[in-house]
């Protein structure tokens, strides 16, 4: 007895793909013919679909809707029941392949009438099953149904029998790994069990559940920079999984509520690149959606943080002058008479640069320092600092007092020197509280 399948790809292909596939058959030159198919880009994969006892991870994904997907199946797939077996090619090339045609074949019982379908680069192509329901014994050579669980020896009726061994069916070379069949047991009657299989690369033994991982575990990065997760969506052999719509979501922290999208590259990957206005630590979660569920990742992290002066202090800046998109002053001799106030101008003796060892300074608080370049300046600046707007500061002896309205991002400009002859200057770019 034997399992096998067949492509017929175009003859116009670039690819040369008749010389390299030629018939592929799991019974005879499929061993040869995967693996120089893989080697340029065409990927065959295996699976069964089973709708009538449910369970997300195993379920074929991607299927009908997904991204760069042809399917030749059952629709509308919300409605449709489905029970049978399905093979999906992938062109992973850099080239338009077309596939003619695709015959499988049990022992005696062939299925073929699928249309033919190009295939762009990142493109798929699933058949399975046309109409809805399962169906006991060799349906075909129609592809109506395509229930190969339920096909014994002869295209025979195998439905609801459990012989140990199962039915007996044996590749004369495993190519298919007996995926396309359930490895010749019908587990929905004989175990109660969900007959689905995720794709499975052929010439794999079945990988039947799939896994969305999201990577790094964490990160951190300065406010108005960006950040990425990778998810990668994998069958349980750790075989990738193409075409495969993946949505991404910001669960919690500064940026909740924030969604993305993205399609699952030939490695299995997606990636989600978002930026952040706000400090906080965010936690990010991924997840694949198919007919019957979701299969959801772990949690990652995003840390985004703003970065004041060198040294455990901040420069400062005049509320007056706090306008989105101005060029403003923060650090020189001049700062009293640069930077106005609503309360008025500053003690003179104040350059601009504050140090009251909180490193953290936030709106609401105030801050303390003492007079001239005497707190001691840092020797150089970042290219993006967050700085302080005071509406109100004040001298008492030594001591120059200041209140926190508001924290802007900076981008600085150059020239800048610890000696407030060598003035700061740089341009509002947002506004962080």
């Amino acid at each position: 007895m034997e399992e096998r399948v067949r492509l017929l790809p175009t003859r116009r292909s670039k690819l040369g793909l008749v010389a390299i596939l030629g018939i592929l058959s799991v019974a005879t030159a499929v061993s040869a013919a995967v693996p120089a198919a893989a080697s340029n880009g065409i990927g065959v994969f295996v699976s069964y679909a089973d709708s009538l006892r449910v369970e997300s991870p195993n379920f074929p994904t991607p299927w009908a809707g997904s991204p760069g997907t042809i399917f030749y199946g059952c629709t509308p797939a919300t409605t449709c029941v489905y029970d049978g077996a399905a093979v999906r090619v992938v062109n992973n090339s850099g080239s338009a392949v077309t596939v003619n045609a695709i015959a499988v074949h049990v022992d005696t019982c062939t299925y073929t009438g699928w249309p033919p379908a190009v295939l762009q680069p990142g493109m798929n192509v699933i058949v399975t099953q046309l109409a809805s329901g399962a169906f006991d014994g060799c349906s075909g050579p129609s592809p109506d149904h395509f229930d190969l669980s339920d096909v014994g020896s002869g295209g025979s009726d195998f439905s609801g029998q459990c012989p140990e061994g199962g039915n007996g069916i044996q590749p004369t070379v495993d190519v298919s790994g007996q995926v396309l069949n359930t490895e010749g047991i019908d587990f929905g009657p004989c175990m109660n069990s969900n007959e689905s299989i995720q794709w499975t690369l052929i010439g794999s033994k079945p990988c039947r559940g799939s896994l969305l991982t999201l990577a790094p575990p964490s990160q951190s990065h300065p406010v108005l920079s960006t950040a990425t997760v990778t998810a990668t969506f994998t069958n349980s052999c750790n075989q990738p999984l193409s075409n495969a719509a993946v949505q991404f979501t910001v669960s919690n922290g500064p940026n909740a509520g924030l969604t993305g999208s993205g399609a699952t590259n030939s490695a299995g990957q997606a990636t989600f690149t978002y930026s952040s206005t706000h400090t906080g630590t965010d936690t990010l979660k991924a997840s694949v959606t198919n007919l019957f569920g979701s299969i959801p990742s772990n949690n990652v992290t995003a840390s985004w943080t703003i970065s004041f002066a060198p040294g455990g202090g901040a420069f400062v800046i005049g509320d007056r002058e706090n306008v989105m998109g101005a060029h403003v002053y923060w650090w020189g001799a001049q700062w009293w008479k640069m930077d106005p106030m609503t309360s008025g101008l500053a003690p003179a003796s104040f350059k601009g640069y504050e140090l009251s060892n909180n490193a953290s300074p936030w709106c609401g608080q105030t801050w303390t320092t003492r007079p001239g370049n005497s707190p001691h300046p840092p020797s150089s600046v970042p290219g993006l600092m967050a700085v302080i707007v005071s509406s109100h500061i004040t001298k008492s002896g030594s001591t120059i007092s200041g209140d926190i309205v508001h924290i802007v991002l900076v981008r600085t400009d150059p020239g800048y020197g610890p000696n407030p002859g060598h003035r700061g200057f740089g341009t509002i770019v947002d506004t962080i509280c």
